[in-house]
């Protein structure tokens, strides 16, 4: 019985550190903005912007989760966008890529 509850306390630990998978980040930062608009295609970003870097991370099967910790990701890091360019792997474990983007000023 001691052992099934090891082995149990074992998988849930495992489940716990997959769930918090860090976000790998490669660019620059800005001050920290207070959104960052989540972007699945770049054509659909209907203002004129920059890269700035670009933003990984491994998941299991919770996109909303995914999504919001990227996005949560960029603002930290001064983005006012991310675009989510792909998912790659497959079943237990996947990699979504995106890219962080910056808002050109007007008149840029």
């Amino acid at each position: 019985m001691k052992t099934l509850k090891s082995h149990h306390l074992i998988i849930a630990f495992s489940l716990f550190l997959a769930a918090c998978s860090p976000i790998t980040y490669v660019g620059d930062t800005y001050s920290a903005t207070p959104k960052a608009d989540v972007y699945y295609d770049a054509k659909d970003v209907k203002q004129d912007y920059k890269v700035i870097g670009h933003l990984s991370m491994d998941f299991t099967n919770n996109s909303d989760r995914i999504k919001s910790k990227l996005s949560e990701k960029a603002k930290s890091l001064g983005a006012d966008g991310i675009i989510i360019l792909q998912t790659t792997g497959h079943d237990d474990k996947e990699t979504v890529k995106a890219d962080a983007i910056k808002y050109n000023a007007k008149g840029n």
